[in-house]
């Protein structure tokens, strides 16, 4: 009887760390919401989703990014100009990091593949600025205001935002050509959702620095011999007399 009882413990213990965890985020964030959004230029779709002769490309907004999968649809290789790329919202456009610029000093340091024809991408486009390191973790900033903090006045005017637009401008190489997509998103609906339904978005892992080895403790003193070893032994050297040399 008391084996059947372990995973029940487990999965209460699991609720209860969740619902702990929701609670913190609750008292120290306020509210969460969560934006759906439509493509309406240069097509409208509810599946969010675009396709010419040049390409197919899938798209998907979570709070601070758009993700999407370009598939190259020529028969020449294609790339994405990304130091012209830009993204927009509220109407204020920012400069764009990428899935290898994300961790970067300078967004434009950036290594751009090849999509050759029939092939894919799967990349993201975020503000630059949006991106940042507080000292001890790296943060995003939401596209739109996701969290009221508490605040019934800035709950309602996150709800306001129903209605906003999102812009991403692509520049893309095919060939030796340079084709200007802008593709415009609209909010059509801002929903309160329970913390515990929140996952935060999953993006490629930061850089791992590696510490430098330190000497200290016993390498220390043992160091300290050596050295004094050392300058020891060569001043003994130093002073000691040397014979004339014998014919």
């Amino acid at each position: 009887m008391i084996p059947r009882l372990v995973p029940a413990a487990l999965l209460l213990t699991v609720l209860l760390a969740g619902c702990s965890a929701a609670s913190r985020l609750q008292s120290s964030h306020g509210k969460k919401y969560r934006y759906s959004y439509t493509l309406v230029s240069p097509t409208s779709g509810w599946k969010m989703s675009f396709q010419d002769e040049r390409l197919k490309i899938l798209f998907r907004i979570d709070d601070s990014a758009v993700r999407f999968k370009l598939q190259n649809r020529t028969s020449s290789p294609m790339k994405i100009v990304w130091e012209d790329a830009s993204i927009g919202a509220r109407n204020r456009y920012y400069a764009v990091r990428n899935t290898r610029t994300l961790y970067l000093p300078d967004y434009r340091d950036n290594a751009v593949p090849t999509i050759m024809p029939g092939g894919y991408v799967i990349d993201l486009a975020i503000p630059a600025e949006n991106v940042y390191h507080n000292g001890t973790d790296w943060k995003e900033t939401d596209l739109l205001p996701t969290t009221d903090r508490n605040s019934i006045a800035a709950g309602e005017r996150i709800l306001k935002h129903k209605g906003s637009a999102v812009s991403l401008l692509l520049p893309i190489l095919v060939g030796n050509e340079v084709v200007n997509y802008t593709f415009q998103f609209q909010v059509t609906a801002v929903n309160n959702i329970p913390w515990e339904r929140y996952r935060i978005p999953r993006r490629p892992g930061p850089p791992v620095s590696t510490p430098q080895p330190k000497v200290g403790g016993a390498d220390q003193i043992i160091t300290a011999v050596i050295v004094a070893a050392v300058v020891g032994i060569s001043a003994i050297l130093l002073t000691q007399k040397k014979s004339p040399p014998s014919e």
